[in-house]
């Protein structure tokens, strides 16, 4: 039996509107998480001191960052505001 490429057992999965919707899902949780990573390294502040100016535990800070939770609109832009910063969304 032959093997399969990653690539191409990816391109099957894709085609399962489940499968797709579920990849999809996990692909935006850890956008999110690595987009907050980021924008708190550029303001060079610690989760301590994120989830004490935002309100937001750092368990939950730590949760989005490696992608593992889904955060509310509100919580990213409690995030957003505590790193001076705004949280945008966009459909693509």
């Amino acid at each position: 039996m032959p093997t399969q490429s990653f690539d191409d057992m990816f391109d099957e999965a894709m085609q399962d509107p489940e499968m797709a919707e579920l990849i999809n899902g996990y692909m935006a949780q850890m956008t999110v998480g690595i987009q907050l990573a980021n924008a708190r390294d550029e303001v060079g502040m610690s989760m301590d001191a994120l989830s004490q100016q935002s309100g937001v535990a750092k368990s939950t800070i730590i949760n989005i960052e490696h992608g593992e939770a889904s955060p509310t609109i509100f919580t990213l832009t409690r995030l957003a505001a505590a790193m001076g910063k705004t949280f945008q969304t966009a459909f693509v």
